[in-house]
């Protein structure tokens, strides 16, 4: 479709924009002039030529700087550039460290952003936002004995635990009493796992966890809720990929492994077998579905509690937990945008957003945009909430 008039005047009309900020948007989205050009098909000299200030960009380049490094087009045109905070830690080893991407960047971004809102509303009122109930690690510790502790801190039994249906469920059921300590949990898309399986902050005594919801199946996605969760109780929090090189990820992931796992129920569930025992792909997944935890939990639970062979994690794991197939897609399977915007923001987050509003803390506007949603829906989010 042909451009209107009006249309081709503003992709015509220059900007007087500081090209300090156009570099501070390039380097929140951590780019090189390389890539960033690359990204805006544009060439390098030209985009140092906006950064410097020696051309004006048109206004259509800057929106389309402005969708393809998810920055605010408004935030183009302030008169200086923010400061740029320091990265969070970075513990990733798994795949070398990797510059995070935009969009890993932008979901930590809009994690941050909600505990600020969060430290808003609590200096206004403090009954809106439930206090930070959790315990403290340090890397000195036993982990085993510390996921013991947080366990009774959680009261959830065996028993119980086994009478979840299926990893779905359990992941559910461990967000909610992981939110019940007053921790926020979010679940956003980011790039495939061998870049993240999720980060943590910690400030102001809030603390968030943020799961990729693009790992490849609900047992990873219920490991690295409580991989982060040990993060928050070390205090170290930052960008992970549960390595087991890294002392901090190797302290969580074995936190997260004891946590799901108790040793003595599952010394009761191998029975009267001599250890260390090469267990069989179907003993583990056999386990694995008692514990309601993914066979690669498992496996590593089993090998560094000695009741399997050193090595057995490696050897075994990755045949195991293969993604399932995406069921087709119907109008009765599709979740609502609700449902959608609750799983992705957690239900601690949205609950408070809208007492928030009902206290008169914040207006619906603000609500909607921390929501994702229009105030028309907010009666319905409550009844989904319950």
């Amino acid at each position: 479709m042909p451009l209107t008039r009006s249309q081709e005047h503003e992709t015509m009309a220059e900007v007087p924009v500081n090209g300090k900020v156009l570099q501070w948007a390039r380097a929140i989205r951590g780019l090189s002039i390389e890539d960033a050009a690359m990204l805006l098909r544009v060439p390098c000299n030209e985009l140092e030529a906006y950064e410097s200030g020696e051309r004006k960009p048109l206004v259509g380049f800057l929106r389309t700087m402005s969708a393809r490094y998810q920055v605010n087009f408004t935030s183009l045109l302030m008169p200086e550039p923010l400061p740029i905070e320091k990265p969070p830690a970075d513990y990733r080893m798994r795949h070398g460290q990797k510059p995070l991407s935009i969009e890993t960047l932008v979901a930590r971004e809009e994690v941050k952003e909600a505990l600020e809102t969060f430290a808003d509303i609590a200096s206004e009122s403090k009954k809106i936002v439930p206090k930070l109930n959790i315990g403290k690690a340090e890397l000195d510790d036993d982990p085993e004995t510390v996921a013991a502790r947080e366990r009774r801190r959680f009261g959830v039994s065996m028993d119980e635990q086994r009478l979840w249906h299926g990893l779905d469920d359990a992941r559910r059921q461990w967000r909610q009493r992981i939110e019940d300590r007053g921790v926020f949990t979010y679940m956003i898309p980011m790039q495939p796992p061998d870049e993240v399986s999720g980060f943590s902050i910690f400030r102001d005594d809030l603390a968030a966890i943020c799961v990729n919801d693009r790992e490849s199946t609900e047992g990873a996605k219920l490991f690295t809720l409580f991989h982060e969760y040990c993060h928050l109780l070390l205090r170290q929090t930052g960008i992970s990929d549960e390595n087991n090189d890294n002392q901090v990820e190797r302290f969580c992931n074995q936190f997260a492994a004891s946590f799901l796992i108790p040793r003595t129920p599952l010394v009761e569930a191998i029975g009267d077998v001599k250890t260390p025992h090469e267990f069989s792909g179907s003993d583990v997944k056999r386990f694995a579905v008692w514990f309601r935890v993914s066979n690669g939990a498992m496996a590593l639970r089993l090998e560094k509690t000695g009741l399997a062979p050193e090595g057995f994690y490696i050897r075994c794991t990755a045949p195991w937990d293969v993604p399932q197939e995406p069921r087709p897609v119907t109008s009765k399977s599709q979740p609502s945008p609700i449902r959608i915007r609750i799983k992705r923001l957690g239900r601690l987050h949205t609950a408070t957003i809208l007492k928030a509003v009902e206290g008169r803390v914040i207006n619906s506007f603000d609500a909607s945009q921390l929501i994702g949603l229009q105030p028309a829906t907010f009666k319905r989010i409550s009844a989904v909430l319950g």
